[in-house]
């Protein structure tokens, strides 16, 4: 966040008057009970809360301010809410984000924030956040959703890192500043999650491919599945990028021209800063869901398009992100067919033309998604967490869905699909040709 200078300073001398007043509210004894989420206004925070409420805990969001893409009851509370009404908008936050601090500081058990920190981010006096969450005896566990973990110089992929120079160029000017947050709360975080972004990280505590997870029992997997190939009627394909040079939208749209100009019926659904509730609609209405094709992994839109059963296209080539959770997760079970720049043209004419394959990998995607991005996987992941950091527990973490070790990922069938490392088999491919 760019702030004016004035603000800045604003803000450090209402922090600074604090800081006092943060010790004492560490240190004073209380009955600390919550499980906290926050602050930076991620639409995850919202499940992976109402996924620990279900268990029983008293779980709340309280989020610094709000993103145009999201609603106000996606979340429980804002730093303003903490302030007098009436402020001037930019003290209202500051005074609500120290207030906050210390409503954490005397009533959390938990802390569950980014490589962001928690309230005094914006400030000089950010490094005391993890002094004052150990004075208190609050655990902090810490999820990266990028832009917080992000190191640009250490990222291996050169094309990730165009994609990330050409949509976030101001990442790179904080290249120094987002290693240090990087390093600080890796060796003072409790635990720490960060899913397919290992670029430069010092540690992750449980090897699993995407941290995000949905309430997937309110997206409908697709009730039927239509036969359209390309010459008996129109293939609609969905794609709703938020930054197009991040997810290669260029190349989609190229490999629609061409097979249009084969003679296939083919249909881009473009949708960008669209509600939420609309996204879901035509997630039932139409066939391949093309997420995202220069950084390796998938986001909340995979994960939507795999609960609504559709057949997901993402890139999952750059084994230096993919193998280790091959060996060590539950990736070799995801039905999404890896698809980069390159393959992309070959890869969109066999769903295309073959409304068997959709049908098998869409189905394969609900049963997916259900598995390993619903609330149920998100608490048995999160209980595992505080068994260890609250219980003492030993708890083998790095493990949690070792796909030979996991009594989780043993509990359910495995998710079958044709795939091999994300790959239709060879045999197949030269046949499809």
């Amino acid at each position: 966040m760019k702030t004016a200078w004035w603000k800045s300073l604003a803000w450090n001398l209402l922090a600074g008057l604090f800081i006092p007043v943060f010790f004492i509210a560490a240190l004073l004894p209380a009955r600390r009970r919550l499980f906290v989420w926050g602050s930076t206004p991620i639409i995850g925070n919202k499940y992976w809360s109402a996924a620990v409420a279900e268990t029983g805990r008293e779980s709340v969001t309280i989020m610094s301010t709000l993103y145009a893409i999201n609603q106000r009851d996606d979340f429980d509370r804002f730093f303003e809410d903490f302030a007098p009404r009436g402020l001037p908008h930019s003290l209202r936050f500051a005074l609500g984000g120290c207030l906050a601090l210390i409503h954490v500081l005397r009533h959390a058990r938990v802390l569950h924030t980014s490589f962001d920190g928690f309230a005094l981010t914006l400030t000089a006096f950010w490094r005391l956040e993890a002094l004052l969450f150990r004075l208190a005896g609050i655990k902090v566990v810490v999820l990266s959703y990028g832009g917080d973990g992000y190191v640009t110089s250490r990222v291996v992929d050169t094309s990730l890192r165009y994609g990330i120079l050409a949509c976030y160029p101001r990442l790179a000017r904080l290249d120094a500043s987002i290693a240090k947050r990087v390093t600080y709360w890796s060796e003072r975080a409790d635990i720490v999650l960060v899913g397919l972004m290992i670029d430069g990280m010092p540690r992750w505590d449980v090897t699993t491919n995407q941290i995000f997870i949905m309430d997937t029992r309110a997206w409908r997997g697709k009730p039927a599945y239509s036969d359209r190939d390309g010459t008996n009627g129109t293939v609609r394909v969905l794609h709703s990028p938020n930054h197009r040079d991040a997810k290669g939208t260029e190349f989609l749209i190229d490999a629609v021209e061409r097979l249009r100009s084969e003679g296939l019926d083919v249909e881009l659904v473009l949708l960008e800063k669209v509600p939420n509730e609309r996204v879901k609609s035509l997630m039932q209405e139409v066939d391949i869901l093309a997420e995202q094709f220069i950084s390796t992994g998938y986001g909340i839109s995979g994960i939507e398009g795999l609960a609504s059963g559709l057949p997901v296209m993402a890139n999952l080539e750059h084994e230096a992100y993919t193998r280790v959770f091959r060996r060590y997760g539950f990736l070799d079970e995801c039905p999404i067919l890896s698809t980069s720049p390159e393959n992309m043209v070959r890869n969109l004419r066999i769903l295309v033309t073959r409304p068997d394959l959709r049908r098998v990998l869409g189905q394969a995607s609900r049963q997916y998604a259900e598995k390993y991005h619903s609330f149920a996987a998100a608490q048995y992941m999160f209980e595992a967490i505080y068994d260890r950091i609250l219980d003492g527990r030993d708890v083998d973490l790095i493990n949690l869905f070792h796909p030979l070790k996991s009594p989780y990922n043993r509990r359910t069938p495995i998710v079958e699909h044709p795939l091999v490392d994300s790959k239709l088999p060879g045999q197949a491919m030269d046949s499809l040709r």
